[in-house]
């Protein structure tokens, strides 16, 4: 006699009493990381990426195929190459995950570094920029020039202050640069001499052009009056505080320690090493770091950092020196990959402590309310789940983020965020209890974001421009660091909207890491300039800055 299926033999073990089988576990093991990749067949088009098979316990049922944290292409896990357009001359760094069917996704394969040959060789220089005129309001000078012509495009222009290189203008093929520029923070009653040249995708330079000078006026009456380099820095710095004290912490990304020095600047030291920090060889280690709103008498220092198998958020006491034997950790299990590891740590107004978690290169996590991946967390600074939470003794704040690291309160106590998107858009979103902001199905304003419930961003930027990481709010204005844009964001919160939006030092420092309030009301600005895509401590020259800000 043949043997019943299944779906058929169900209700003949009810009907006698019997019991249902037990369900299948799931499956909740990744994949392990592709290896060998390599990249051949290169052209200024093109790449083509070949791997060696990940292993999983069930199968392999996809490969995720990233450039630098952006997700450029998945193909099917029987599949072990693939071709990629690339542009030329760009430097990007490849890599591929695995994905199983149940959505667990591998540790990143090692990175492969390519830079495409240009389609054609071009060796003549644009014009130089003709008409340069400069205006001073208070302490700003604004420069506009006309546009220089090339052969193929001009995708850019460096501005140059009494010789020096002091910010740049970017664009593309298709989106030519803007021909103006403002320099801020100058001193007041001085003059200053600017020119300007342009640049080619190949990067042939113009002749200078001719230059202009420009006098400052007696005082500052712009957003931004001055600007002082506090340090330098060798490792990243990428999570900052100032204690009451006055005292400045800055966590060494790759290094896995924190610095203490004054204000400005001396008395500059280790005050220890995190214990348990393991880097991804991409953008994981000692991230965002708080101190709570007791920290005068109880001394603690929440630190956001990677370890060997996840993010997680702990605390030391600090007196001096990092306290390691007091170490207390208040969360596990936040998904770490290469990039998406989120990081940022801010205390609310109403004592308790958020975090931005990154979905771990793992998009689906970002709608999984069982997971801490993609997601605003919000715990009791001792490290339980607050009983207010929107979920049910989850730390689940608000869902459906890519890759948030930018934290900040305003004076009625919302919570602004600020989010990497892929490759179309970043956003800054305010964020609600149990707000659900769209990722993987919508990125900013892109993509299926029609469904019902999703929170609309208050803002959005061209990633090309932006590629935001830290923000901070002093008198109810935003202030935004970015990283590709190599700029900051200054916009006035009013009502639920960002106006008066302006942008500054673009170009001027390069990549724009954290921005944090000051003790005086100003502002705190790091930079990310050189490393910050490895693990590798002490490859940077990165600096420390004081920004004045206006009244």
């Amino acid at each position: 006699m043949r043997a019943l299926a299944l779906p058929l033999l169900l209700p003949v073990l009810i009907a006698a009493g019997g019991s249902l089988p037990p369900a299948a576990p799931a499956d909740t093991v990744p994949p392990s990381a592709p290896a060998r990749l390599r990249a051949g067949a290169l052209t200024c088009e093109a790449v083509t990426l070949r791997w060696s098979a990940a292993t999983d316990d069930v199968g392999v049922a996809a490969y995720d195929i990233y450039h630098d944290g952006q997700l450029v292409r998945s193909v099917p896990g029987i599949t072990r190459s693939a071709t990629l357009p690339v542009v030329g001359g760009a430097t990007w760094g490849w890599y591929v995950n695995a994905r199983d069917q149940a959505g667990n996704v591998s540790q990143a394969s090692p990175t492969v570094s390519v830079t495409p040959p240009y389609c054609e060789v071009d060796d003549q220089a644009p014009t130089a920029p003709a008409g340069l005129t400069g205006t001073a309001t208070g302490t700003s000078v604004v420069l506009s020039w006309t546009a220089a012509s090339d052969n193929v495009a001009v995708v850019g222009y460096v501005v140059y202050r009494d010789g020096a290189v002091v910010g740049s203008v970017t664009g593309s093929d298709g989106n030519p640069p803007a021909t103006s520029f403002t320099d801020s923070g100058l001193r007041p009653d001085t003059a200053y001499r600017y020119a300007v040249l342009a640049r080619d995708a190949q990067g042939n330079l113009s002749a200078q052009s001719a230059a202009v000078t420009v006098s400052t006026g007696p005082s500052c009456t712009n957003p931004v009056c001055g600007t002082t380099q506090v340090t330098t820095e060798s490792d990243l710095p990428w999570g900052l505080v100032q204690t009451p004290d006055g005292t400045v912490l800055y966590g060494r990304r790759d290094v896995f320690d924190v610095v203490a020095m004054n204000a400005t600047g001396g008395d500059k030291h280790s005050i220890g090493t995190v214990p348990g920090v393991q880097g991804t060889n991409g953008e994981g280690g000692v991230l965002g770091l708080a101190v709570g709103p007791d920290f005068t008498t109880d001394r603690w220092l929440y630190v956001y950092h990677t370890s060997a198998t996840d993010n997680r958020i702990v605390r030391i006491r600090y007196d001096g020196t990092l306290r390691t034997d007091t170490l207390q950790v208040l969360l596990t299990g936040i998904p770490r990959n290469k990039y998406h590891n989120g990081g940022r740590l801010r205390f609310g107004p109403d004592g308790m402590l958020y975090a931005a978690a990154g979905d771990g290169q793992d998009p689906d996590q970002a709608q999984d309310l069982a997971s801490l991946g993609g997601k605003v967390l919000r715990l009791r600074p001792d490290g339980g789940v607050p009983a207010d939470n929107p979920f049910a003794g989850s730390y689940v704040w608000s869902y459906g983020h890519r890759n948030p690291q930018g934290l900040a309160f305003d004076s009625q106590g919302r919570l602004w965020e600020q989010e990497f998107g892929n490759n179309v858009m970043d956003e800054t979103n305010i964020v609600v209890k149990g707000g659900n902001y769209g990722w993987p199905a919508c990125e900013g304003t892109t993509g299926d974001c029609a469904a019902s419930g999703l929170i609309a961003p208050v803002r959005t930027y061209p990633v090309a421009a932006a590629s935001c990481s830290g923000i901070a709010i002093v008198r109810d204005v935003l202030y935004i660091a970015c990283l590709r844009g190599a700029r900051l964001y200054r916009a006035v919160i009013s009502g639920s909207t960002l106006t008066d939006v302006q942008q500054y030092f673009v170009g001027t420092y390069g990549r724009l890491r954290t921005v944090e309030p000051s003790i005086d009301g100003n502002l705190w600005l790091t930079t990310s300039t050189g490393g910050d895509k490895d693990s590798v401590p002490g490859n940077s020259n990165e600096r420390v800055l004081k920004v004045t800000v206006g009244s």
